[in-house]
């Protein structure tokens, strides 16, 4: 019995644990999360341990991975906090959508990126996202990304 309470407190511990400051990380994830640093300080610890594993992710992901996850950190990043709790609101409502209703919002917002990148220039200061079937006042949602989970 006492074996299984020690246990459960060190567990319990664990999951409480405080992470790391940007100091304290190593350079492969500072390098890793380098988007991230100036924000860093204004992460929660669910939020900074859900980066350190996808960090912990990265080097075995192909190279069109990498660059797609540092170009939604970079995107992340530029997001004003009001922006990110609309992103967070959007990806709850798509994930409770239908499978065809959100594929159809994939492919909806994977056009939107084609034309964006073919008439670079032309697009919006603030990334726009198509609108979200099915939602009072026709939401916007955002392409679900990597940062997506750790940013929830």
């Amino acid at each position: 019995m006492l074996g299984l309470f020690v246990a459960l407190s060190n567990l319990a511990t664990a999951a409480d644990k405080k992470q790391p400051e940007w100091a304290q990380l190593t350079p492969e994830q500072q390098q890793i999360l380098a988007p991230l640093a100036n924000d860093w300080k204004n992460l929660d610890d669910q939020r900074r341990k859900k980066w350190l594993l996808l960090a912990k992710r990265y080097p075995k992901m192909k190279p069109e991975q990498q660059q797609r996850l540092q170009a939604q950190m970079r995107h992340w990043a530029e997001l004003t906090p009001e922006q990110r709790s609309i992103v967070r609101e959007n990806f709850k409502k798509l994930s409770k959508q239908p499978p065809e209703k959100r594929e159809a919002v994939k492919q909806k917002w994977r056009e939107h990126q084609r034309l964006k990148q073919a008439a670079p220039g032309n697009g919006p200061s603030a990334p726009a996202a198509p609108a979200l079937p099915g939602t009072p006042g026709g939401g916007t949602a955002a392409a679900p990304a990597a940062p997506s989970a750790p940013a929830r």
